[in-house]
């Protein structure tokens, strides 16, 4: 076991469709049955998580299949620093990360801060839907895009406020 993290095994990297019709298809790393026992799933179906394959830092979540299996994306960066590929096995060491953490883009946070709607509806989202925007903004390769990422987040903010308080008032 490593002394960094307290979790750790060897799998192949695996294709892995989702949906359906199976029309969306990663490379994976599937958790151990014994592994996974161990681990909250009940509490936090999508387990997040932090560490390292094939020693490279990684930061994601352990997804359910549907059949009581889990499984790791293995992102193309990773695939491609530590010169792996489909079929390989490969090594996993991660720990259990703060499930309600979020990275938020400091542009996304001072729209946040000056519009009050936004600022109250961030507050009633859950982490999940924080990610969400936050990585939609995180992912813009250009100040243009970015900013107008950051409007779509805030009037997305705004219009749920709006929206859920509506609804509170009509229970």
């Amino acid at each position: 076991m490593s002394a960094i993290y307290p979790y750790e095994f060897e799998a192949p990297i695996e294709r892995f469709g989702v949906g359906v019709k199976r029309v969306i298809w990663y490379n994976v790393l599937m958790l151990s049955d014994d592994l996974r026992s161990e681990l909250p799933f009940d509490q936090y179906p999508r387990l997040r998580v932090e560490g390292e394959i094939a020693d490279v830092p990684i930061a994601n979540a352990f997804m359910p299949t549907g059949d009581g299996r889990n499984y790791v994306i293995v992102a193309p960066n990773v695939l491609q620093e530590a010169d792996v590929g489909l079929g390989d096995i490969v090594p996993m060491r991660f720990e259990i990360a703060d499930q309600d953490h979020v990275d938020v883009p400091e542009a996304l946070s001072r729209a946040i801060e000056l519009d009050t709607g936004a600022r109250v509806a961030w507050g009633d989202i859950t982490p999940g839907k924080k990610r969400m925007l936050a990585q939609h903004v995180l992912s813009a390769k250009t100040d243009k895009t970015r900013s107008k990422r950051v409007n779509e987040a805030t009037d997305a903010l705004v219009n749920f406020g709006a929206n859920l308080r509506a609804w509170r008032k009509a229970q």
